[in-house]
């Protein structure tokens, strides 16, 4: 069934009306903390708008976001260390042999090829739209030349969620020239005439013309149709969206129609309320404190400047002569007038109170500070060492990474973990897969995270396990029994999960037993031989005993022949 372009503009209008609350905040959160990632889907020089808000006094909450920005990505998906690896769900035992080895080789092939594409120059601006939007949107593309992440700005998008408020369906704008447009769609069979035209033309116009990219899961769906768009079960749809964009493009035509067999976008959000199709932010959050920085700011530097250059006063003498007030300036007047002092400052505040207005600066800045996390993602990024490790955390930053848990785990959720499953498939799609064990095909792959924040908030359970083990330990020295409540292979092996030891170094629950008993066997054995030795000793110990004897002269006979005779007597 072919798209009706017109349903399709009338829901990208609707979703646009169901997103105006937000675009007010979202504008006041990019002035304070992210100049120039807001876009107004409306503005037609959105291209040419300036990249740095000229009313801005204080920074603070730019650079804060720029650091809490830096510490997301060191602490999530560091490019220098391993955040992630790929594990076969299931019970060990029924996992083939070679499967976890492979999983480990396909996770460092996946690894380069995130290496080799923008993933972390992506995902940095990423992580600030998060911090100050509430919502991303990033869009994974791929090709013969690898792969490709497309971050499309704030005010730009509009989103939808399915039933399990997933987001399921986005709209993007693209503001293309007719040379953009001729480059990608030359072809498409409802091309605008004047579009067309505009190659005849001795100079390429450079307007620019609304079109959209609408992405969304199809209701005509078709799989057994392998080679048609219907096959596919999310649509993309490139259009242009006709005259009421106000470009005179007269009715809506469509480009492009293609689909997707996995959602090629990944929307994830910093905190829902309910079933929100937007988040909110930590910007949100601290965004009154930002507003108040500027005019505390402004105020403090009003101060600053009447104290060093404060408003003067002057005797009406020196009207005609003037008054010459730059170092080593000049100034003449009559001395005989008494009691008159020449210049004087009108108003100069006290130093005192400039003191109270940097302090209180402070404290606001502090709240900003706390309100992104910057602490704590300070104190990460200056950790130079090679690894940084849960135990390296102390207990106070330890308590703060617990509150960035539900971020953590909705990031998981709604960015990393699509992220390393379509890759994995795109993988698959071009060819990129190392060569795969037999039993593969039916085989469930699980991702397992191990980024310094994956790290730290496992370390909360881990360190209730390591305090569980040194308590039995020390009362096994007392109450040995005390062992026997404590299944050890559980614990250990619930201990090197949470710290993500490698699958492929842990051994089988069935190799373990293997080992068991040889051991036992081998112990069986060690006992069997002593025994047998303990035998031979005592008979070799005998003999000499009796050669002793036979060998001592007692009475004329030797002392075995008297202790045989006396026993001879007595029977």
């Amino acid at each position: 069934m072919a798209i009706d372009v017109d349903k399709l503009a009338y829901r990208y209008e609707e979703l646009r009306s169901e997103r105006a609350n937000w675009e007010s905040t979202w504008r006041e959160c990019a002035e304070l903390f992210n100049p120039g990632r807001y876009r107004d889907d409306t503005e037609t020089n959105a291209h040419r708008i300036p990249l740095v808000n000229p009313k801005l006094v204080n920074s603070k909450g730019i650079l804060a976001m720029r650091s809490m920005a830096s510490g997301m990505q060191g602490g999530m998906a560091s490019p220098v260390r391993p955040w992630f690896r790929l594990v076969a769900k299931g019970d060990p035992q029924f996992i083939p042999d070679g499967v976890n080895a492979w999983l480990d080789r396909v996770t460092q092939v996946m690894t380069a090829v995130l290496h080799q594409s923008n993933f972390y120059n992506a995902t940095h601006t990423l992580y600030s739209d998060i911090g100050t939007f509430g919502t991303g949107l990033l869009v994974e593309t791929a090709n013969e030349d690898g792969i490709y992440f497309h971050l499309v700005r704030c005010g730009e998008y509009v989103l939808d969620i399915n039933g399990n408020d997933e987001v399921d369906t986005f709209f993007r704008r693209l503001y293309m020239t007719p040379r953009q447009i001729l480059d990608r769609w030359e072809s498409a069979p409802d091309l605008p005439d004047f579009i067309k035209r505009s190659r005849e033309r001795k100079v390429m116009t450079t307007e620019r013309y609304d079109v959209i990219h609408a992405v969304f899961p199809r209701t005509d769906f078709k799989p057994a149709k392998r080679l048609t768009v219907e096959s596919k079960p999310f649509a993309s749809v490139y259009y242009l969206p006709g005259g009421s964009s106000g470009h005179g493009t007269g009715k809506a035509c469509i480009l492009e129609e293609g689909g997707f067999d996995m959602f090629p976008a990944f929307a994830p959000r910093w905190d829902v309320s309910g079933s929100d199709v937007y988040g909110r932010s930590p910007a949100m959050d601290v965004l009154p404190d930002c507003k108040m920085l500027q005019a505390m700011t402004t105020t403090l530097r009003k101060t600053q400047h009447k104290i060093a250059d404060p408003p003067l006063v002057a005797d009406q003498s020196l009207r005609a002569t003037g008054v010459k007030l730059i170092p080593g300036g000049l100034s003449f007047f009559d001395s005989t007038r008494t009691g008159t002092t020449p210049v004087a400052p009108i108003h100069q505040p006290e130093a005192a109170a400039l003191q109270t207005v940097m302090t209180a600066i402070q404290e606001v800045e502090q709240n900003i500070d706390d309100g992104l996390y910057v602490d704590l993602f300070r104190m990460m990024l200056e950790d130079q060492r090679s690894r940084i490790t849960a135990t390296e955390i102390n207990a106070k930053e330890r308590e703060r990474i617990v509150m960035l848990g539900p971020v953590v785990e909705r990031l998981h959720k709604e960015l990393f973990d699509p992220v390393i499953r379509r890759t994995f498939a795109l993988m698959q799609e071009w060819g990129a897969m190392p060569t795969p064990p037999e039993g593969v095909d039916a085989l469930d792959v699980d991702v397992s995270f191990e980024s310094a924040l994956a790290q730290a908030q496992r370390q909360v359970t881990t360190s209730n396990i390591e305090a569980g083990f040194a308590f039995i330990g020390q009362a096994a020295a007392a109450v040995p029994e005390i062992l026997d409540i404590v299944d050890t292979d559980a614990m250990g092996r619930a201990y090197l999960d949470r710290i993500n030891m490698p699958s492929s170094v842990i051994r089988e629950e069935s190799a373990v037993e293997e080992i068991r008993e040889q051991r036992a066997q081998a112990a069986a054995q060690q006992q069997q031989m002593e025994t047998m030795n303990q035998g031979v000793n005592q008979l070799v110990d005998a003999t000499k005993a009796m050669e002793n004897m036979s060998n001592t002269n007692i009475s004329g006979q030797n002392a075995l022949e008297a202790l045989t005779g006396g026993l001879g007597n007595v029977l």
